[in-house]
């Protein structure tokens, strides 16, 4: 226990070794904080892509500048049928390539400050040639929480939607997630 102490005492005095320990109790307090917000997320739902349903169960939400107003935020929601890496969700190619792979079927929806799914894009191997994107009133987000740090409502097409190659498809998933501040 002594020479713990000894170790400890020598590695703060130490700049490069203190900084080290510093950074790992950083982590570790950061790693016990996010680990209840990750459980609390809650997603149940399902796309349905070629009348073959797939269901959804995992959600992140983050925010981000906003696309009108960059004074304000827009949350993103995430939802998939099992967890995102945070490369694919910050980057289509990654999204893409899971997706090509069969790892991966994600809807994503861009909340602007006042409510109202501003972007949406489906990501199913069935639509990956052309990825459906944008913003439609079929495509909609009814909140049920959007108080800053919780997102929670329900994701879902008022009506069967077609891709650019007409292939038919629609969601509806109720969800909860905490938003991870903007960066």
């Amino acid at each position: 226990m002594l020479a713990n102490a000894n170790n400890h005492q020598a590695a703060m005095r130490n700049p490069i070794a203190g900084k080290h320990v510093a950074r790992t109790i950083a982590s570790s307090v950061i790693a016990l904080w996010i680990t209840p917000v990750i459980a609390q997320n809650h997603a149940e739902g399902a796309l349905v892509v070629d009348d073959k349903p797939v269901s959804i169960a995992w959600v992140s939400a983050y925010a981000q500048e906003g696309w009108a107003d960059a004074k304000k935020e827009d949350i993103v929601v995430v939802l998939c049928d099992s967890r995102a890496p945070a490369t694919a969700i910050s980057d289509s190619t990654v999204m893409k390539e899971l997706v090509g792979a069969g790892k991966l079927t994600c809807i994503k929806q861009v909340i602007n400050s006042d409510k109202v799914a501003r972007d949406s894009e489906v990501w199913h191997k069935r639509l990956l040639s052309r990825p459906p994107r944008g913003y439609t009133s079929d495509q909609v987000f009814e909140a049920k929480t959007f108080d800053g740090k919780t997102i929670a409502g329900r994701a879902r097409t008022t009506t069967v939607q077609k891709s650019f190659d007409g292939v038919p498809y629609s969601y509806d998933i109720t969800f909860s997630a905490a938003i991870i501040p903007k960066q």
